[in-house]
C-alpha cells in the first residue's frame, strides 16, 4: 500500500513538470502571413502553398496562414480562392529562417456559387457558375479548388489516382513521358474540356494540378449532363459511334459567369 501511495504520489509531481515542457518547434523554416482582398480585408479559406514542395495551408478567418518545415532556398508562395484571381509572391528562405508575408486576392465576383438554370433546364457550359449548378442537379464527381490541393499532386493526371473508374498511365511522347487518366468503363475512352470547350493547341489540359480550381468528372456516359452530351461521343460526327467518360477541366482563365 505504501509503495502504491509513493507512485501515485510521483505521478502527481510529474503531471505539472510536463506540462512545463515546451512543445517542440517545428523543423525546418517557416513562411508565415496574411491573405487580404484588394479593399485590404481579410480572405477566409484561401488555399496557401510553397512552391517547389508539399507544404500547404489553408487561412483562418483572419486571414492568416503558416507553412512550415521548409528547407532552405528558393520559393513561390501562392494564394488562391474561387471568385478571386489568385496571387504569388516569391521568397528566398535560409535554413530555419521565418519570413512573414501579405499576399492579395483580387475579388472577380462577389457570390459564385448561385445556381442558374437555364430555360432548357441547362446549365452554363462555357463558364464556372455552370460548375456549381452542375454540382446540384448532375450526377457525376465534383472537386473544387479545396479539394483538389488536399490531394497533394503535382501533376494534373494524378487527380485520377483514387477516383473510382479511372488510372493513370505514362507514355511516351515527343516531349518525354507524361501521366495520362485512362477510363476504365465501357469503351474504356475518356474525351476532356477545357473552361467547357474542347482541348485544342491554344486550349490545352493544365500539366500541374494547381492550375486546376476545379473539375467535373463523368464516369459513366450516362451521367454526362445534356449541355455537354454532343463532347461524349468518341466522334461528333457519328452518333452511332461509342459514347465516352468525360472530364471538364476549369482553370483561372474560366469565365464565371455567362
Amino acid at each position: 500500500m505504501f509503495v502504491a501511495m509513493m507512485l501515485v504520489a510521483m505521478m502527481l509531481i510529474a503531471l505539472p513538470l510536463a506540462a512545463q515542457q515546451p512543445a517542440t518547434p517545428p523543423r525546418g523554416g517557416t513562411i508565415t502571413g496574411v491573405v487580404r482582398d484588394s479593399l485590404a480585408r481579410p480572405v477566409a479559406g484561401a488555399d496557401v502553398v510553397a512552391i517547389p514542395g508539399e507544404s500547404h495551408a489553408r487561412t483562418d478567418s483572419t486571414g492568416r496562414f503558416v507553412l512550415t518545415g521548409l528547407d532552405n532556398g528558393a520559393y513561390t508562395v501562392r494564394a488562391r480562392k474561387l471568385g478571386y484571381a489568385p496571387a504569388e509572391w516569391s521568397v528566398d528562405l535560409s535554413k530555419s529562417g521565418r519570413l512573414d508575408i501579405g499576399l492579395v486576392l483580387s475579388q472577380r465576383m462577389a457570390a459564385l456559387d448561385t445556381v442558374r438554370v437555364r430555360a432548357d433546364g441547362t446549365c452554363s457550359p462555357h463558364s464556372l457558375d455552370g460548375f456549381f449548378c452542375r454540382r446540384k442537379l448532375s450526377k457525376g464527381l465534383f472537386l473544387d479548388y479545396t479539394d483538389i490541393d488536399d490531394k497533394r499532386t503535382t501533376y494534373t493526371a494524378d487527380l485520377f489516382r483514387d477516383i473510382d473508374g479511372f488510372r493513370v498511365d505514362v507514355r511516351p511522347t515527343s516531349r518525354g513521358p507524361i501521366r495520362v487518366p485512362v477510363a476504365l468503363e465501357g469503351w474504356r475512352c475518356l474525351n476532356t474540356l477545357v473552361d467547357g470547350w474542347p482541348v485544342t493547341g491554344a486550349n490545352q489540359i493544365p500539366e500541374l494540378s494547381w492550375d486546376v480550381v476545379a473539375m467535373e468528372v463523368y464516369k459513366l456516359p450516362a451521367d454526362v449532363p445534356r449541355e455537354y452530351e454532343k463532347y461524349a461521343w468518341t466522334s461528333p460526327f457519328a452518333r452511332q459511334a461509342a459514347r465516352c467518360s468525360l472530364v471538364v477541366y476549369w482553370t483561372q482563365f474560366a469565365k464565371l459567369s455567362p
